[in-house]
This record gives C-alpha cells, sequence and structure tokens, in this order.
C-alpha cells in the first residue's frame, strides 16, 4: 500500500510539471487542461497537488478567456 501511495505521488508531480510545461512553455493549452482536470478530479491524487491542478485550471480558464 505505501509503494502505491508513493507511486502516485511521483506520477501526480510528473503530470503537474508536464501540465505547466504544456501550459507556460508550449501555450497548448488544451492539453495543461486534460492533465490538471485530471489531477483536480480524482480523490487519489495528493491534497497539495489536487489544490494546485485547481488553482492552475482558473488561471487557465482566464488565460483562454484573455485570448478570445
Amino acid at each position: 500500500m505505501i509503494k502505491r501511495a508513493k507511486r502516485i505521488n511521483e506520477i501526480s508531480v510528473q503530470l503537474a510539471e508536464e501540465a505547466y510545461k504544456a501550459y507556460a512553455g508550449k501555450r497548448n493549452y488544451k492539453r495543461a487542461l486534460e492533465i490538471y482536470s485530471l489531477l483536480a478530479k480524482y480523490e487519489c491524487i495528493p491534497k497539495n497537488i489536487s489544490n494546485y491542478a485547481k488553482s492552475m485550471m482558473a488561471r487557465l480558464g482566464k488565460k483562454i478567456e484573455d485570448t478570445r
């Protein structure tokens, strides 16, 4: 069980990093939104990463509205 929790935590961090790179570097908002929504939705994701994903989704929403 502990191994599983560690693995979920590692993967969550990697996904958050990938989403941030898509958001900030490549300006691929669709990919970033997909990853952040996944991280924000599931209960097995650590709370700090889930909260970070929710705040980034709000930022992303504002960014998308500004580009229209």
